[in-house]
């Protein structure tokens, strides 16, 4: 039966207090991905022990103890199998299959997972304007964040933003996936936490840490060069948005040792800053983004205003990529770099 008659029936069949109409896990006829490991396990053992003369057998009814039964097995029985076999040692366990489907959780995977551990990655992270590794993404397949794409590749985990569609990850869990959630990162801090979250994920901790280590080196290479006296400076993004406390394009420019005008006035976050004010604040440094600079929008409309021209014409300018801070990860650093670098007489 299609997938999507499946999801049909089971929706119809869903009860009414359950968050997001989401169906009970009886109600769906997809095998899930524990009963297909524990068959593929099972068959698979029983292939590799009958060869050295041993047999573990599994009933149907005995299969959903299968893993359990693989665990008895190795502990009690390892030795004799390796004498037997001529085995000359324990084979190490393989690293963790993995899909990711949220853009800063793409280039997290990419940085420290094997390409051949890495299933799938979402679409944008090969755009170049959003994506840092863009070019390592075109190397694997690429999804649209949906549950149904992920089910033909049955990875081992999958790595999802907080703010990922909440249907795709909950169903995802229900259907027995390990689903890693990655809240977006807001400081120097929170990268660090989800580099090492994604590491263990992926079975590269010692990755993670030498990732960890020269991040940290960087952070107080660039703080130990900040100017003595530290200049203003705004961001002045697509629509005229920019850049707020609580964010981590803000610490990155007090890292580099600048003034952010938009938090020094209270702005939260991601917010907006009128033209008016921007001419008031008259800063020493105006940052922009080029962000798809060349795609005619009314939002990049809003850079060509006469008044924003006349001010970049009288102060100094550079250009952060966007795809720098829109995801908290080791390589924003280069952000902080740049606007020292601007900042700098």
């Amino acid at each position: 039966m299609p997938l999507r008659q499946i999801l049909g029936k089971a929706r119809r069949t869903a009860r009414a207090d359950e968050p997001g109409d989401l169906p009970p896990l009886s109600s769906f006829r997809v095998p899930g991905k524990r009963a297909v490991r524990n068959s593929v396990v099972a068959t698979t053992l029983n292939q590799e022990v009958g060869r050295c003369g041993f047999s573990l057998s599994t009933s149907p009814r005995q299969q959903p103890n299968a893993e359990r039964a693989v665990s008895r097995y190795f502990r009690h029985c390892w030795v004799g199998v390796a004498v037997v076999c001529g085995a000359s040692g324990a084979a190490a366990d393989p690293l963790p299959t993995v899909a990711s489907i949220n853009l800063c959780a793409d280039q997290h995977v990419l940085a420290l997972a094997d390409p051949g551990q890495i299933l799938t990655v979402s679409w944008l992270a090969a755009d170049p304007e959003e994506s840092l590794f863009a070019a390592a993404a075109t190397l694997h397949t690429l999804n649209y964040g949906t549950a149904e794409e992920l089910l033909r590749f049955h990875p081992d985990v999958v790595i999802a933003g907080a703010y990922t569609s909440p249907f795709t990850r909950s169903l995802l869990t229900r259907l027995d996936y390990r689903v890693l959630e990655l809240a977006p990162e807001e400081s120097l801090a929170d990268i660090e936490s989800n580099v090492r979250r994604v590491a263990a994920a992926v079975g590269q901790i010692e990755r993670g840490e030498t990732s960890i280590g020269a991040l940290r080196r960087n952070v107080a290479t660039i703080a130990a060069a900040r100017p003595a006296i530290a200049p203003t400076a705004v961001v002045v993004r697509p629509g005229g948005f920019t850049v707020g406390e609580r964010s981590l394009a803000n610490e990155l420019m007090t890292l580099a040792g600048v003034r952010n005008v938009a938090a020094e006035q209270g702005l939260d976050r991601w917010g907006s800053l009128s033209m008016e004010a921007l001419l008031r604040s008259s800063p020493d440094l105006i940052v922009l983004t080029g962000y798809r600079a060349e795609q005619p929008s009314l939002a990049n409309m809003v850079l060509d205003h006469p008044a924003l021209a006349q001010l970049t014409a009288r102060h100094r300018t550079v250009t952060v990529p966007a795809a720098l801070w829109a995801c908290g990860l080791p390589q924003s650093l280069e952000a902080a770099l740049l606007l020292q670098q601007a900042a700098s007489p």
